[in-house]
């Protein structure tokens, strides 16, 4: 799999430059995500590839959300967000008539549109916008032991997207998974204000939660 995708388990491993490969920061003046209930927030590193179209190119170490790591890869190396961009879905005219399947997808066994009054909505829009980054990822996101261990994935505009392990054990999952969890929100069941807010939060039965809310980018 050309994304090799992990969660650190301390921010001094989230900068840990593998010997074999080149190392990318995030930008300093980028914002800490909020607390998100009791939950322990970690930061997510990915090991990109430096050609978006060729999966044995070198990979490089990028550190943030999906939003972050494309930036620092279009500065390194112009051109490879157009790449990335490419055969992305096109914003649909209203965000609850949005079409996807879940077959293959771990069970659902609840979802929460108002479990905590510090939340505040996000833009629907600016959510989709992270749900289509995160199906277009082919590797998988790994987590370590919960309960309450999460890594915001994607935040752009004031809409953050997280993913929590609430497991005793390291959790492994497709990215597709967690953007069809926050989707599943979208899907009619979370929206507010005719369809452009959203906040909540998706539970699957095999320990795991995806959030959707506002927070600082």
């Amino acid at each position: 799999m050309w994304w090799s995708i992990f969660i650190s388990l301390a921010a001094t491993l989230a900068f840990f430059e593998v010997p074999t490969q080149a190392s990318l920061r995030a930008n300093p003046r980028s914002r800490r995500p909020n607390s998100t209930l009791s939950y322990g927030i970690v930061p997510v590193s990915w090991d990109i590839p430096i050609k978006a179209d060729d999966l044995t190119s070198d990979t490089i170490t990028v550190t943030g959300t999906i939003q972050e790591a494309i930036t620092q890869m279009e500065a390194a190396y112009p051109g490879w967000n157009a790449t990335f961009q490419a055969g992305l879905p096109a914003a649909p005219g209203n965000i609850s008539d949005i079409s996807f399947s879940t077959a293959g997808d771990p069970e659902i066994d609840h979802y929460n549109c108002d479990n905590d009054s510090k939340w505040k909505k996000a833009s629907a829009n600016q959510i989709w916008v992270g749900v289509t980054y995160l199906w277009k990822l082919t590797g998988t996101a790994k987590n370590g032991p919960g309960p309450g261990n999460c890594g915001r994935v994607s935040c752009s505009w004031g809409a953050a997207i997280y993913w929590c392990n609430d497991d005793d054990e390291e959790k492994e999952l497709q990215w597709k998974w967690i953007g069809d969890g926050a989707n599943y929100l979208l899907d009619g069941r979370c929206l507010s204000e005719q369809g452009r807010r959203v906040k909540g939060q998706t539970f699957y039965k095999n320990k795991w939660n995806v959030i959707v809310r506002r927070d600082d980018c």
